[in-house]
């Protein structure tokens, strides 16, 4: 394999996709038409897959073909989205993995005279959810603590 390709990335996107939809091997392998042996080569990161076979997995999985061009180190012609840069890898595949399980449980459980209104619900929970965990950590943050304890006081590992 090139160096130039990174599996890791694909790897953890395709796993968390999977699981996220369970989708054992085999299912997964019928949907994109190989082997399960091809499929556990993928999930391992021993190959990545062909070029016909990205396409059939950006299908099944609902995602840009672009984006899996750029997990298994493709040259991708579209640019990724700005917020994008801010997350790793790792956040980016299990982004994905939610934006594709979401997206199918729109088209299986809400009508689609719903969808919009179902969508603009979520942005308005994302939103409140963002600013209340935002003021709760801002609030922990900055209590009156004793002053041994300030000493000891260590940064929570997010990006505010």
């Amino acid at each position: 394999m090139p160096e130039s390709l990174n599996p890791n990335r694909f790897t953890l996107w395709l796993n968390n996709s999977m699981e996220s939809r369970r989708l054992s091997q085999a299912d997964l392998a019928r949907a994109v038409g190989v082997g399960d042996a091809q499929v556990s080569r993928w999930r391992r990161g021993q190959v990545v897959p062909t070029v016909h076979s990205l396409q059939r997995l950006a299908d099944t999985f609902g995602v840009p073909r672009v984006m899996l061009d750029s997990l298994v180190g493709y040259p991708a012609d579209e640019q990724d989205h700005p917020a994008d840069a801010l997350l790793d890898p790792a956040q980016r595949a299990e982004l994905a993995a939610y934006q594709a399980w979401f997206g199918e449980q729109l088209a299986e459980q809400v009508p689609y005279e719903l969808w919009r209104v179902y969508a603009d619900g979520c942005a308005a929970l994302a939103q409140a959810l963002g600013e209340t965990f935002r003021s709760t950590m801002a609030r922990a943050l900055t209590d009156d603590l004793p002053e041994s304890a300030t000493s000891t006081r260590r940064e929570v590992g997010f990006r505010p």
